[in-house]
């Protein structure tokens, strides 16, 4: 089958395309005809080698985390049978979904929501989970908080700016200029330019979902009331967040050290401060689904790639200034 992978950890000189063995699927996999794949930021890092302590690949090794597509076989008597249309965030140690074919484990599908094409699909899994289980499980997000959500225009941002509204928050979102009308649209209250305000003026906050980071850390958990939350994405995960996907503990401490300062900045407001945790998850996806065919949410895609343009998505996303999200499609 044709598939898009890496040759070793390093640069873009290491993504490649062409012809690579089919997926043999386990036990309790699904073999599945990929219609449609979302890229995601992060994998610019496992390119990188950032995450192999924890998630080693061998070469070459196909990419991909996002997958939407047609059941080809399933074991018998389960909930998916060949020829459900189905969506599913494979696991961080074995991507897999920019190729003709992918196996998934079953607890990791769900049926694909009705409403959206393959594509609108695929770009869902990752972002999608990684905002529920922010909301969800880490900040416990309440109807009639406010929430900051950095980078609004985003992959991330654009489903986080949805589902906050639709759990009742009142959304401020930052992005460029160009991304102010796109942000309002899906339903931020307020919209700041980075470029001219600053996002403190709107505070305080009982939420910050920070999809920037880096140097606005610090000033996001100084926006926090007392008991606010901060969730950050970009390497500002916390040793628990490690561990839940999968990082060995020795391995989830080392890695974390970095955040120990926000996590005393955080306390000292007698806020709380967590990092980042996207766990592949059907059963969290079916509700997803079931919301998305609501038309509470609706997916965000920016542009579309071919398998072998793989080089030129990843190029793209290392900027990060998309606005939605970057599919492929084989």
């Amino acid at each position: 089958m044709r598939a898009a992978y890496i040759t070793g950890y390093g640069d873009n000189s290491v993504v490649s395309y062409g012809e690579v063995g089919d997926p043999v699927p386990g036990a309790d996999e699904a073999l599945l005809e990929v219609r449609a794949a979302g890229a995601n930021p992060v994998e610019v890092a496992m390119r990188q080698g950032l995450f192999h302590a924890a998630f080693p690949f061998t070469f070459p090794q196909v990419m991909g985390y996002d997958v939407a597509g047609v059941v080809v076989s399933a074991p018998p008597g389960g909930a998916f049978k060949a020829g459900d249309e189905v969506y599913a965030r494979l696991p961080n140690r074995r991507p897999g979904a920019y190729a003709e074919r992918a196996a998934a484990p079953l607890n990791l599908l769900a049926h694909k929501p009705r409403t959206l094409s393959f594509e609108e699909a695929a770009s869902l899994p990752t972002v999608a989970l990684t905002t529920w289980q922010a909301f969800v499980e880490r900040a416990r997000l309440k109807a009639g908080e406010s929430i900051l959500i950095q980078a609004g225009a985003g992959g991330v941002g654009a489903f986080a700016i949805q589902l906050a509204k639709h759990l009742g928050a009142y959304v401020v979102a930052t992005g460029g200029p160009d991304s102010q009308t796109f942000m309002a649209g899906l339903g931020a209250d307020r919209t700041i330019d980075y470029t001219t305000e600053s996002f403190e003026a709107a505070g305080p906050f009982d939420v910050v979902y920070d999809g920037v980071c880096g140097p606005l850390t610090e000033r996001g958990i100084d926006t926090l009331r007392e008991g606010g939350r901060y969730v950050g994405l970009v390497r500002t995960a916390d040793a628990q967040s490690y561990r839940e996907i999968g990082f060995p503990p020795p391995v989830a401490e080392q890695a974390s050290a970095a955040v120990r300062p926000f996590i005393e900045r955080a306390a000292a407001r007698k806020a709380e401060f967590h990092g980042p945790l996207t766990r592949p998850d059907g059963a969290q996806l079916a509700e997803i689904a079931a919301l998305i065919d609501t038309g509470a949410i609706r997916a965000s895609v920016s542009a579309v790639y071919g398998l072998d343009q793989l080089a030129a998505a990843y190029q793209i996303l290392a900027g990060r200034h998309t606005r939605g999200k970057l599919v492929i499609v084989p």
